[in-house]
């Protein structure tokens, strides 16, 4: 029964009991019905309540929602993320390093992955192993190498699952986690395929290794993993943790590479990414949660179709969808933050003109959330800034801004145009979040066709006229340490660029830290590196954000996570 019915059934009383009947059809709780009844002055202002209601699809207490942790589904660069194990190893069991989780938390696994295709889409696409995959077990240690305190999860009762071709796996409720492992066992059949994630690492006590053979069962009762060293880059992850909702926003973050690619410097929670990182935060609120399900050298364009068998967001949005039924129709976050349209302009090439570039632009983003507020309605939408990307070569001179040419070449300064025009904060957006200072500089007017159009951002270091080397590095010879002499310090998180301007200009190096003694700098690199020319001491050192032309690396990302942080509060408000 319906309010329409009602009014045009002509035998039908317009009672208090029918008008709460046609409340409860369109979605209201027995709280709201009874808050729209009797809250009404009179029989008029009941009806207007009802056909003013629009359901939320928001989650409510004790929905399940994404939680804090590393977990995400970006992983290997470029790797092809659907591979047959090396050498009929069909078992991988990792340690995973996990942050305290709340009473009642779940891990979620995936069962397909994604390839890395940066060209004009929609080429970006979710990959099938093609078979089904066992979690052998998953269970949580407090201590490294199995130690400490162990505790099981289970699968509907369980403590092994099958999850199907394109398909997921989720945990049952589990007991509050102070923090340390979570330790993973996959077997893939003979013959099969799985997905990989990212690599583990030693530094914080993640551990794995394969087998020949199914399951390892004596590895879930602790201790040190038995099996042998794995092929490099191929571990297997697992992809989000959830959590009960308790009011703490909790965000589904989609995007291309930008959200965490050369960010090597990781928060004490494991969190890589700017935009991650920000969301992760212990200030202003807490913690987010965050749903990670971005994708390498995806275009938004790449995302826009949901129709089963699609593989540009279907199998995402199956899982979604599958958790949103378990909340009786409400999704699993609070708010989305679109980082992407990235490789969506990137993959403009046929405009002449800055002009008929944005215009593309703008019809992309446009339609990019549109797509967002039809397949999540009531969901607050976020957009941040679209990060720059120059042409990339020997001659590209990071040190100075006359030195980058934005790419594509025909864009110039449209991709500041769409900047400004995401920071009109136009419908549907709930909140827009500029990350320009972090990232990019304008070039200068010198009557170039690039004239204001954002390239890199040069490093503190570099505009402080950067520094010169103390001690001469032979060409072919690996260092992983470099001492430089300059008034300002070179920081953690940036790449070095020898001789910037010369014939002899290399970029190489990325640094992990610096040790600074007055004007004398020794920086120490994330590995060893290998000059391709000689530099002399006394040559000019500078230093570079991106070591690619298109990817900030890790001094950037930390720039952008300050910018998210503090916008937290905002986000906490948008509501709808």
């Amino acid at each position: 029964m319906t309010i329409r019915s009602l009014i045009q059934g002509g035998g039908s009383p317009l009672t208090a009991t029918a008008m709460a009947r046609a409340l409860m059809s369109r979605g209201m709780t027995d709280a709201e019905v009874r808050a729209a009844i009797g809250g009404a002055v009179s029989l008029a202002d009941g009806i207007a309540s009802a056909l003013s209601y629009v359901r939320s699809f928001r989650p409510k207490t004790g929905d399940i929602v994404f939680g804090a942790s590393p977990y995400r589904t970006v992983g290997n660069g470029s790797t092809t993320v659907a591979y047959a194990p090396a050498s009929g190893y069909v078992n991988d069991v990792a340690d995973n390093f996990l942050t305290a989780q709340p009473e009642g938390w779940r891990t979620l696994f995936l069962n397909f992955g994604f390839n890395s295709v940066v060209s004009a889409g929609p080429t970006a696409r979710e990959v099938l192993p093609g078979n089904a995959n066992v979690i052998d077990y998953a269970v949580t240690f407090t201590a490294a190498s199995g130690g400490g305190t162990r505790a099981q999860a289970t699968f509907g009762g369980q403590t092994s699952v099958a999850m199907p071709d394109g398909g997921f796996a989720l945990t049952d409720p589990r007991p509050a986690f102070p923090g340390g492992f979570e330790r993973v066992s996959i077997t893939t059949p003979a013959g099969g395929k799985r997905a990989t994630g990212w690599t583990a690492s030693a530094a914080v006590g993640e551990y794995r290794r394969r087998n020949s053979a199914a399951g390892v069962p004596a590895a879930a009762n602790g201790g040190v993993i038995g099996g042998s060293a794995p092929d490099a880059a191929r571990g297997w992850k697992p992809h989000a943790t959830m959590r009960p909702h308790a009011g703490t926003p909790s965000i589904l973050l989609l995007g291309d590479s930008i959200t965490q690619q050369n960010d090597y410097i990781p928060t004490a929670a494991q969190i890589v990414g700017g935009i991650a990182k920000g969301l992760a935060d212990p200030s202003n609120g807490g913690a987010f949660g965050i749903g990670h399900l971005g994708h390498h050298g995806a275009s938004m364009e790449d995302f826009m179709d949901v129709t089963p068998g699609s593989l540009r967001f279907s199998q995402r949005y199956a899982v979604l969808a599958a958790i949103r039924d378990m909340n009786g129709g409400r999704w699993p976050m609070t708010h989305i933050w679109s980082q992407g349209l990235r490789n969506d302009f990137s993959g403009i090439s046929s405009p002449t003109t800055p002009e008929e570039a944005f215009a593309l632009l703008k019809a992309r983003a446009d339609a990019w959330w549109a797509f967002l507020a039809t397949t999540f309605p009531t969901i607050p939408i976020i957009q941040s800034t679209v990060t720059a990307r120059v042409t990339h070569g020997a001659s590209t001179n990071y040190a100075t801004l006359e030195g980058q040419e934005p790419r594509p070449y025909t864009a110039g300064i449209a991709l500041q145009w769409l900047n400004d025009y995401i920071m009109s904060r136009p419908a549907p957006l709930a909140l827009a979040v500029d990350l320009r200072p972090a990232q990019q500089e304008l070039r200068p007017v010198t009557g170039s066709s690039f004239d204001g159009a954002p390239v890199w951002k040069r490093t503190a270091f570099t505009r402080a006229g950067g520094g010169t080397l103390v001690n001469a590095l032979a060409a072919g010879t690996g260092v992983t340490q470099v001492t430089i002499s300059a008034a300002t310090a070179p920081i953690p998180g940036t790449i070095l660029i020898f001789e910037p301007g010369t014939a002899s200009m290399e970029m190489r190096g990325a640094i992990q830290s610096v040790s600074s003694n007055g004007s004398t700098h020794t920086v120490t690199l994330t590995a060893s590196m290998s000059p391709t020319y000689a530099h002399a001491a006394g040559s000019a050192v500078a230093s570079s954000p991106t070591s690619d032309g298109t990817h900030p690396e890790a001094s950037v990302h930390d720039e952008m996570a300050a910018i998210v942080a503090a916008v937290k509060p905002q986000i906490a408000a948008v509501k709808s």
